[in-house]
């Protein structure tokens, strides 16, 4: 381990995180190639290893190389080269990732679309890339059909989501060919093209692109590299420390989010673990994969916790995890540790492990491991990133403990938004060293041990009647701490043609509810400033509304103004 040094104050110079990593770990090195080629390279020697499974099918390492030479095959027989620009509409099937990588090997830029977005998101995110071939899941064609006249998309390659599991359950599912499309089977039986070029390595080549919510605006291309990638990748053995190959690591966030494609399916990949992929946004599903498949590894939303903590608290199937890990959303230091219990209840002591990240930034920015997990922090920078907290008027960094906007220096950074210079302006801030910090535009704080505290969005506030700012998330913080709360979360609404805030919550069962609520009030008058104190309350039965993303639906609380209770 590094050797103990005298602290400034400063994160950004003491990197008081580096003595939980070894040498090794802070001096590795990025590979020079592309993604395929180091995941081709990891697993040579192992392709009779099963690299996907697929509701109970699996596919070797041998099977995945070969799909994905015969998909590069059959995309340089569609004109793809080197530097165009590929459109992908699908869940997480095997197709989807031999497309991927398929287009990683021969240099071109797999986009994926987030089918969730409406039409015109849809159609200016596809008319932006210049797309001219797209694949398209047959079950999500619906969403495009409409605005397809509208693209160069010259090309559809569409794929049922059963595709993979053989003739007869097609058959049984009734599969039809979707007119004016061309089946994924028809595409990779044209290989007229005698062989596939490719690319030499390029430093920080477009490899990816995923978009961003835009839930606070326009949506975003954000262009991800090989370069960025693989140091993530390289890094994520300082996270997942106990992994070996043929772990199974459950694929459940969706592949248009940076976290399901790169920190759960390339990463699953580069190591040789087993990809458990799961296209399906189903509760129920959900919880009853984990109970059959067992994964050892697995990256979720808090919601989807909480659901399996109280839908289905007891399953030997818990003990075979070696991280499950949240991010996206608060946890108390009180759900942390009931989590915990559940966990050892379940005959697992590996405690559960927060992340922070971003898309922007790869994906993951700090994680907790078990060698270094501590409750309420969000974790530890990874070894090759540097996080601190600014202040967002002055630009000057914070001492530690000193709360500001978390900003971070990440070489698995994006290259830029897409198209759009502007935002990629704002977004990146160079300091007088020349550091290039990326503004999450989160609230946070480092602390001397190099554990990073997130407290929320910095745009979960508002201007009250008075102009003064409301952060919602110091709110639901102080809420969260009655123990008769299991969820909350604050939300900016109307009350009177007035702007206030609503906190929608959770009990725990068997909770006094207007004990509970006297509780609330008791608590935030004595904790928060008195413009901050809610007074308007709306409870849930069993949980709050969870978007299809697995983060809570704020949309839909925000436009749910029913049944307030006056605290």
């Amino acid at each position: 381990m590094p050797t103990e040094k005298k602290l400034t104050g400063y994160p950004s110079i003491d990197k008081p995180w580096l003595k939980y990593y070894t040498e090794e770990e802070i001096n590795a090195e990025t590979p020079k190639c592309s993604i395929y080629q180091k995941i081709y390279e990891n697993n040579l020697h192992f392709t009779n290893q099963t690299a996907l499974l697929f509701f109970g099918k699996k596919i070797t390492y041998k099977k995945l190389f070969s799909q994905i030479d015969r998909t590069a095959i059959a995309l340089a027989s569609y004109g793809v080269v080197n530097g165009d620009n590929v459109a992908i509409c699908m869940p997480a099937l095997p197709e989807t990732v031999y497309a991927i990588l398929a287009l990683n090997k021969i240099g071109a830029n797999a986009v994926l679309l987030n089918p969730l977005f409406d039409e015109q998101q849809l159609l200016n995110r596809i008319n932006e890339t210049e797309a001219k071939l797209l694949f398209v899941a047959n079950e999500l064609y619906g969403r495009i059909k409409n605005i397809l006249p509208k693209t160069k998309i010259e090309t559809i390659i569409s794929c049922s989501a059963v595709n993979s599991l053989g003739a007869v359950v097609k058959t049984i599912k009734k599969v039809k060919t979707i007119e004016g499309t061309i089946t994924w089977d028809n595409f990779i039986k044209n290989n007229n093209c005698v062989g596939v070029k490719v690319p030499s390595n390029e430093p920080n080549k477009p490899a990816l692109m995923v978009y961003s919510s835009g839930t606070t605006g326009q949506s975003k291309g954000i262009q991800l590299t090989n370069d960025g990638v693989l140091t993530l990748l390289v890094d994520a053995k300082s996270v997942f420390v106990e992994m070996k190959r043929q772990d199974r690591y459950f694929v459940q966030i969706p592949l248009w989010f940076s976290t399901g494609l790169v920190a759960t399916l390339l990463t699953s990949l580069y190591y040789g673990l087993v990809a458990i992929l799961e296209p399906l946004y189903d509760l129920s599903l959900f919880s009853k994969h984990i109970a059959k498949f067992k994964p050892n590894y697995m990256i979720t939303a808090t919601g989807l916790v909480d659901y399996l903590y109280y839908q289905q608290y007891n399953h030997p199937s818990y003990k075979h995890f070696k991280c499950l890990a949240i991010g996206g959303e608060y946890v108390t230091p009180q759900a942390e540790k009931r989590f915990n219990k559940w966990l050892a209840d379940n005959g697992n002591n590996i405690p559960l492990q927060k992340g922070y990240g971003m898309c922007e930034l790869g994906s993951i920015v700090t994680a907790a491991s078990v060698r270094y997990n501590t409750i309420g922090s969000a974790g530890i920078p990874t070894p090759h990133v540097v996080v601190s907290a600014f202040n967002a008027e002055t630009n000057e960094e914070l001492r530690y403990g000193e709360r500001g906007e978390i900003r971070v220096c990440s070489p698995c950074k994006m290259l830029g938004y897409y198209k759009n210079k502007q935002a990629t302006n704002d977004f990146f801030f160079t300091d007088k060293n020349r550091n290039v910090w990326a503004c999450t535009g989160d609230m946070g704080y480092v602390a001397e041990d190099g554990n990073v505290y997130v407290d929320g969005r910095i745009s979960s506030s508002y201007k009250n009647e008075a102009n003064e700012t409301i952060y919602l998330f110091d709110i639901e913080r102080a809420i969260l701490a009655v123990e008769q709360v299991r969820q909350c979360k604050v939300v900016m609404s109307k009350n009177d043609n007035k702007k206030t805030h609503v906190a929608h919550i959770v009990l725990i069962d068997d909770a006094d509810k207007n004990a509970t609520l006297n509780a609330i009030k008791e608590h935030c008058e004595s904790k928060l400033p008195a413009n901050h104190v809610p007074t308007l309350i709306k409870l849930y039965d069993t949980a709050l509304p969870v978007a299809p993303s697995g983060k809570l639906n704020v949309a839909q609380m925000e436009s749910d103004t029913n049944d307030l209770i006056r605290l």
